[in-house]
This record gives structure tokens, sequence and C-alpha cells, in this order.
């Protein structure tokens, strides 16, 4: 039992310092939000009108090398990461509501 303890403690600290890290980042991205949405309205306009040449085919095909990864992975890794998940998420509403 006491094996296991310093593992689990240390994805505690890790996910929640990580989580109140991308709190803080989520928080100060979003008073961006207007710029980067026209700066992606003008991107998808320019890629519409031709000017930008976008290979979509590549784009999936290298997503789903990605998932294909992944996929195998499955429900040993969700169950091994919970307790990070979950300090993570402890954190990141911590870093995000923070002032």
């Amino acid at each position: 039992m006491e094996d296991s303890i310093a593992p689990i403690l240390f994805m505690l600290v890790v996910g929640g310092v990580a989580g109140y890290l991308a709190g803080k980042i989520v928080k100060r991205i979003s008073g961006m939000a207007l710029a980067i949405g026209v700066a992606a309205f003008v991107i998808i306009t320019l890629v519409y009108a031709g000017a930008f040449n976008v290979n979509i085919d590549s784009i999936l095909t290298n997503a789903s090398n990605v998932l294909g990864v992944l996929a195998p992975l499955g429900l040993v890794a969700l169950v091994s990461s919970v307790p990070f998940v979950a300090s993570f998420v402890a954190g990141l509403f911590i870093g995000y509501r923070r002032y």
C-alpha cells in the first residue's frame, strides 16, 4: 500500500499544478477571444476564396494515425489517470476563478 501512495500523490500534485496553470492560460486567452475569432474568420475566408491551399486528406490521414495509436490504450490508460485528471480539473477551476 505504501508503494502506491507516492506515485498517486505525485500525480495529484502535478495534475493540480498543471490544471492551475492551464486555468490561468485559459482565463488570459479568453480575453483575446474576439481577436482570435476575427483572425480565424479571415483565414477561413481566405481558404474559401482559394488564397490558401489546405490539404484536408493529409490532415485526416494524420488524425486517423494518431487515433490509431491512442485507441489501443483504451480503458487501462483512462483508469490509471483518474487521480491526475481529477486534480487537473480541480486546479483548472481554481486557476480560472483565482483573481
